[in-house]
């Protein structure tokens, strides 16, 4: 062969592999687009009127509702498992309200959906009436591969005709999370007394009062394959966060992170709260924002961001504020552990002109970077601010900055990630731990348009479960779509 040929083939060659080196690498810094599931086209959806809570009367026209009109997907309705994923849905329409919980199996593509008997209750018993925060909640053992759903509650006892039905809670024998396909189905639920696969008491916990005031239902998962159930005890302005833990044989619990009646602990107003427990970067970790008794500041609803953590697997004791200093439990003053004020970005003054309630959520990377989300309105003025607050680990000080997204918060390989829907397709931006510049990762520009999602992030795979955002009466549409973040 001449030697100018062989320059050239070596040449030739030499570009192609740099080629293919400079987009295996562009690559990594994208996300892929895997797949798009249709989970339902039957879920059920309120379209008739948004109602006062003092509303009686049943439309025939249409399924009335308070608070928010779409309750599926809502709250803690996704789980991916091994090679599964688990959804849940309340099946529509309005004469229907059944209770669903499918389970797609990753490698075989099956899907099998289970259909309760329990059908969704209504505004305080009235079932002609929907309501946006009895949503239904979903969990995994990974001590013995078990089920476990709450679901359709909202401070239950307080209602009359609840009076042997203020807990919705089913659960599996052991391993029927892995079942196989033709196995799936309501026979791996332990049934109840009366029939119907709900249960009044967790295994292990006996405290009924506390029980029948329950709202917000969700589950996580600890380092050690503990189930964590956490929901909320109360009111609105006056409530605890509280969190109970499976070990794969009995449940252990409550604990209760804060007070209500904190005014009579050294608070200066009764409050509650609205956010999360996580098991976040090895720690049991809670953050929050306040909704205050005070009804004559500039917040309608919440503010600021309130932010703990606790050394101790099972988040019972050894809690400190954001700064590594102890605090003790159940907290009465949530001013001793704020790390942020979003409301100061609000340029109204006015009372009831600031208005926090969605948009919030916070992640820890594996090196302690912390990394929260919000979302504020200010009503006077008309503005949407979004912001992004974060601290790099081994600083002492948070940054706030506002930023032109929302989403849910993911963290993996010291990498965050934010993950939401823009223009009404899903859109994924990240940042490195401890920064905020956010590059784009993905956004999806075919096939359906959405308006309500919630996403469970498992082995660098984004599980998004998703409402479409067009329909007709009173049921919708709704999707899984996967994506790899490479």
């Amino acid at each position: 062969m001449p030697l100018n040929q062989l320059k050239t083939i070596i040449f030739v060659s030499l570009v192609s592999f740099c080629c293919s080196q400079l987009a295996f690498a562009e690559n990594q810094t994208k996300a892929v687009f895997l797949s798009q599931s249709k989970i339902t086209d039957q879920a059920m959806f309120f379209d008739g009127n948004k109602v006062s809570i003092k509303h009686q009367a049943n439309n025939p026209a249409g399924y009335d509702y308070v608070y928010g009109n779409a309750l599926s997907p809502h709250g803690d309705c996704i789980k991916v498992y091994k090679d599964y994923v688990f959804m849940t849905w309340y099946k529509g329409g309005k004469e229907n309200r059944h209770v669903m919980l499918t389970r797609l199996n990753n490698k075989t593509g099956v899907m099998k959906t289970i259909e309760f008997p329990h059908r969704h209750t209504g505004y305080n018993g009235k079932w002609w009436i929907g309501e946006t925060h009895n949503t239904i909640a979903v969990g995994i053992s990974p001590k013995n591969d078990s089920i476990h759903m709450l679901y359709d509650m909202h401070r239950n006892g307080r209602v009359s005709e609840f009076a042997d039905d203020y807990l919705r809670y089913s659960y599996t024998l052991k391993g029927a999370a892995t079942v196989a396909d033709e196995d799936f189905n309501l026979n791996l639920f332990v049934n109840s007394k009366a029939g119907h696969y709900k249960h009044l008491n967790f295994t292990g916990i006996d405290d009924v009062k506390t029980t029948k005031l329950l709202t917000y239902p969700a589950f996580f998962t600890g380092d050690n394959g503990d189930l964590f159930m956490k929901m909320r005890y109360g009111f609105s302005a006056n409530g605890k966060m509280l969190f109970a833990r499976f070990d794969g044989k009995q449940w252990h619990g409550y604990t209760d992170f804060n007070r209500v009646l904190a005014s009579e602990h050294g608070s200066e107003y009764n409050w509650g709260l609205y956010g999360d427990f996580k098991y976040e970067g090895g720690k049991f970790r809670v953050a929050f924002q306040r909704r205050s008794k005070n009804k004559n500041d500039k917040y309608v609803y919440q503010n600021g961001i309130y932010y703990a953590y606790s050394d101790d697997p099972t988040g019972v004791i050894s809690w400190k504020d954001a700064n590594a200093k102890p605090i003790e439990l159940p907290v009465a003053k949530a001013e001793l552990i704020q790390i942020a004020e979003p409301g100061d970005w609000a340029q109204t003054t006015k009372k009831d002109q600031v208005s926090i309630v969605h948009g919030f959520d916070f992640v820890v990377t594996d090196k302690g970077d912390e990394h929260f989300v919000s979302q504020v309105k200010d009503l006077e003025f008309g503005k949407e601010i979004n912001l992004h607050t974060y601290r790099k680990s081994g600083t002492k000080n948070f940054t706030t900055v506002e930023y032109d997204l929302s989403g849910q918060l993911y963290t993996s390989n010291n990498a965050v990630y934010l993950i939401g829907l823009k223009d009404s397709r899903v859109n994924i931006v990240k940042t490195q731990g401890g920064e905020n510049k956010f590059e784009l990762m993905y956004q999806h520009n075919t096939g359906p348009k959405f308006d309500k999602g919630v996403l469970f992030v498992a082995d660098g795979k984004v599980y998004y479960y998703l409402k479409q955002a067009e329909g007709i009466g009173d049921t919708r549409t709704l999707y899984l779509q996967v994506f790899d973040l490479n």
